[in-house]
């Protein structure tokens, strides 16, 4: 791809956008309180309305460039000034500078959307271009502002208008490799072909930047592979030319592409079958109790010492089949953690020692330890039911808008609210956040009340299904227990075995170990599950009596994050500037920077740290470590009612218990409050009738349901 193909940077950027960023420009020979450009730069609204209401300038005064107060206003982020020259005559479509572009197009360069917004208000034209021929969604597009493209789609610009060259939005943000922006446009219906002057798709120009999100989302859009350029260059050979080989090969691969571009074609014709998301879920589920099978099979029919290496052999070879498989799948299934697959684990286990149970320990155990076993039987029962209840019903996902209108609404009034930021609005899901939700990236939604994504039911632990999820845990727990004394007392039921050589083990040990290996084998499994279901419930219980979420905890403990700690939950950490004085004459330029998604690039996790992730041992030394500081009392948790009140919210609920719950409802202090529509911390108000306690909340309109 020859460097004359590639895009040249925008004007606006070099010219407006370096002038200010400088300090290059021409000291004002006029004293501040008469020069209107200086005081629009700085945002000196009361020199500006003495000098517009004297008659000395008019708003929409022009200099030598035809540059405005409204230009350096609107690059230099100063809304009121902006706000103010707008109503007073400014003209919102005057073009200036040497970019000849318009104050909205200089707001967006900076990535002001608040400003940009507000001209959009006063009827700015988005079709208008600059001097190079670019509208104000290349310019934004060019930047990567994720927010700054949802405000202007929403206005319903064509998101595949061409710039001077036949350049797209979408070949723009393909180009400079901003993944969200590509997603973006590609959900709001971007042409995935469209091709510029020299025959280059997005795809050819995503191969200049080389990013692997955004060369994967395009092929999983059905990006032509094969389509050449006017110089008949296809995407495999520009890859090659741009040093870009190994992304491309790798967002084909995960698309289920071969390096050439073909679809991959699997033994036994598997690739229908791989491809298929439903299939290999339900393959991934169940392949565990095929495993156990067999490995119980091994060691049934061989000697201990033959058996149990064999049985683990064909374990972890079976095992490497199943993440074989997964790898031939979806890209989210290229890791085994993030699959049904340990859900299969899990339900395999449950089924297995229910068999056993059944088949071989009541019957010898039934009159000598009746209680132990009805016991048993009660939470096995309870485990099953509330373990498949937690892991079948929705966890919580947070309705999403049925029309572009409710969305365009939602983005007003987030805007009218000083909102309009990753905190309070999701661009996946096109919703507005409400408290204490997250989007999960497994799951594909923003769930309310999230608390974490559990592998071992393969979904979410939220708001609806958080009270299921510990009754499945606490069941577990005292089940184990009891399982445990069960098999021993089965032991001591069974004969002991003619021969009880054991060569590495007392006498003793061996009579036990030789008179069921399959139940001692599965015994152990069992005891290994319970390391971490034990930090699971420690983990759990002080969250209840907190009423903090895992998601909150952990981002308390993450000095990586943006976010600042003392916030519970993490959507108040906005600008100040914003929410306090939406009037003020400087807009705090933090604004742009908190909501522009780029690309975070970091290493991947090893195996240690998923193996870490997978059985909760981050959050239980994070949680540990609270409390052996005394950190049970968290001050910045405004939803903390203290111990007794937050234990009653989660239990005296009136949701039922063996049921599932009315989506989104949720106790607090003893008032049902809906986390789908609570947009605000609760104000917690005395009853005029006594001295009880009860909560207000901002609810969304139903229209917005799904």
């Amino acid at each position: 791809m020859s460097s004359s193909n590639v895009p040249p940077i925008s004007k606006g950027e070099e010219v407006e956008l370096s002038t200010v960023q400088n300090g290059s420009t021409t000291l004002p020979s006029l004293p501040l309180e008469e020069d209107i450009m200086q005081c629009a730069r700085i945002g000196a609204l009361e020199h500006i309305q003495r000098m517009i209401e004297s008659g000395r300038y008019k708003a929409n005064y022009q200099d030598e460039q035809r540059i405005t107060p409204l230009h350096w206003a609107a690059i230099n982020n100063q809304f009121a000034v902006c706000k103010y020259l707008l109503e007073h005559g400014a003209d919102v479509n005057a073009k200036g500078g040497e970019s000849n572009a318009t104050a909205a197009m200089w707001a967006a360069q900076r990535c002001h959307f608040y400003i940009v917004n507000l001209m959009i208000q006063h009827g700015v034209d988005l079709l208008l271009v600059d001097a190079q021929g670019y509208n104000i969604l290349h310019l934004s597009t060019i930047d990567g502002n994720a927010f700054l493209l949802v405000l202007l789609l929403l206005q319903n610009i064509p998101v595949d208008t061409p710039d001077s060259q036949g350049h797209t939005s979408l070949m723009w943000a393909g180009y400079k490799g901003w993944p969200a922006c590509v997603d973006l446009l590609l959900r709001w219906g971007a042409s995935v072909d469209a091709r510029d002057e020299a025959g280059f798709t997005p795809l050819h120009w995503s191969l200049v930047k080389g990013s692997k999100p955004c060369l994967e989302k395009l092929v999983e859009y059905g990006a032509d592979r094969f389509a050449k350029t006017n110089d008949g260059k296809t995407p495999a050979e520009c890859a090659k030319e741009m040093n870009s080989r190994g992304p491309y090969i790798r967002a084909l691969k995960d698309q289920g592409y071969a390096p050439n571009g073909q679809p991959k074609q699997l033994p036994l014709n598997l690739s229908a079958f791989t491809r298929d998301k439903s299939k290999i879920s339900k393959f991934l589920f169940l392949f565990p109790f095929l495993i156990m099978l067999i490995c119980a099979w091994i060691i049934a029919h061989f000697s201990i010492y033959v058996g149990l290496p064999l049985s683990l052999a064909v374990g972890i070879a079976l095992q490497w089949a199943a993440q074989w498989v997964g790898q031939q799948g979806p890209a989210e299934y290229h890791a085994i953690h993030k699959t049904p697959y340990l859900a299969g684990i899990f339900s395999g286990t449950l089924f297995y020692i229910g068999v056993d149970w059944l088949w071989l320990i009541l019957p010898l155990t039934f009159s000598t330890d009746f209680l132990s076993n009805l016991a048993f039987g009660l939470f096995y029962a309870s485990t099953t039911y509330f373990y498949f209840l937690a892991m079948t019903e929705d966890p919580g996902y947070v309705p999403k808008y049925s029309s572009r209108n409710q969305e365009r609404e939602v983005v007003q009034e987030l805007f009218s609210l000083w909102k309009f930021d990753e905190q309070n609005f999701c661009i996946q899901c096109m919703i507005r956040r409400p408290l204490r939700s997250k989007h999960c990236r497994r799951c594909g939604r923003c769930v309310a009340k999230h608390d974490h994504h559990c592998p071992w039911i393969n979904s979410c632990v939220a708001n609806n299904n958080i009270r299921h999820f510990f009754l499945y845990i606490v069941s577990m727990w005292f089940g184990i227990v009891l399982y445990v004394r069960l098999v021993l007392a089965y032991l001591y039921a069974l004969p002991t075995p003619s021969e009880t050589t054991c060569n590495v083990l007392p006498p003793y040990l061996c009579s036990f170990a030789l008179r069921d290996t399959w139940t001692i084998s599965l015994t152990i499994w069992t005891l290994m599950q319970m390391v971490w279901v034990s930090m699971l419930l420690v983990v759990q219980s002080i969250q209840i009596a907190k009423n903090i979420t895992t998601y909150e905890n952990m981002k308390r403990h993450d000095h990586t994050s943006s976010h600042g700690s003392s916030h519970l939950p993490l959507h108040n950490a906005r600008p100040t500037t914003l929410g306090a004085n939406p009037a003020s004459t400087s807009l705090n330029d933090t604004a742009a920077a908190a909501t522009r998604i780029h690309p975070a690039p970091r290493a991947p996790d090893g195996w240690f740290a998923k193996l870490r992730k997978t059985l909760g041992i981050d959050v239980f030394f994070a949680t540990a470590s609270d409390a052996s500081a005394g950190k049970i009392k968290d001050r910045a948790n405004t939803f903390s009612r203290g111990v007794i009140g937050n234990c009653k919210d989660f239990w005296c609920d009136p949701a039922p218990i063996l049921k599932k719950r009315i989506p989104g409802d949720s106790y607090l202090s003893g008032e049902v409050v809906n986390y789908y529509y609570l947009y605000e911390r609760p104000s917690v108000l005395r009853s005029r009738g006594g001295g009880g306690m009860r909560y207000q909340q901002i609810a969304a309109e139903e229209e917005g349901d799904d």
